[in-house]
């Protein structure tokens, strides 16, 4: 186990070289194959950072696992240690997110220009308008979306582990063993 546990380490502090090393200051000459070119490390990176936090926290959630089965109590570091496993992607996003508010904005003013738009006459070139317009819409709802997805999957753990039963510890030891034998934390 801890040469896997190294093999992680040394895995992110490489992947994390290799990210930065594509840092520049981005801007509108910024070309798409560029752009691309990052996702991979990007994705990898975050694998291996998944990899190790079921790694450093396997032994914990194994002893949680035993509690829940047995229907012992879960202090709050068990809890703690639970949501991490469970929500705490999308925890991590929610703080970090700093643009929710100006996406409901851009929201709010494409809505605007669809609606001028639709008071003019329709010819070719408001077509076009209406079409970009369209498309930047479904894209700042996609945002607006996963972000509140996020939120959801947050608050439905908090109020899930506020409630536990002999009934729900069970379903939690199930998802945890379920996590913990698999590759995708």
């Amino acid at each position: 186990m801890e040469g896997a546990v190294k093999m992680y380490k040394d895995q992110i502090t490489a992947k994390l070289d290799e990210v930065i090393s594509y840092k520049q200051e981005f801007g509108e000459s910024t070309e798409e194959g560029y752009l691309n070119k990052i996702t991979s490390p990007l994705t990898d990176l975050e694998d291996y950072l998944r990899e190790q936090i079921q790694s450093d926290t396997s032994p914990q959630i194994d002893t949680i696992i035993k509690k829940l089965k047995s229907d012992s109590e879960i202090d709050d570091e068990d809890i703690m240690t639970v949501r991490m496993w469970i929500v705490g992607d999308a925890q991590a996003y929610i703080e970090m997110e700093n643009d929710y508010k100006g996406w409901l904005m851009e929201l709010n003013r494409l809505f605007g220009v669809i609606e001028d738009l639709k008071s003019e006459e329709l010819n070719l070139e408001k077509m076009y308008k209406l079409s970009g317009t369209v498309r930047d819409t479904i894209r700042v709802i996609g945002d607006i979306v996963f972000f509140n997805q996020q939120q959801e999957r947050v608050k439905k753990f908090e109020n899930a582990s506020k409630n536990l039963n002999s009934e729900n510890k069970l379903i939690l030891a199930d998802i945890l063993q379920k996590k913990l034998e698999s590759t995708d934390m």
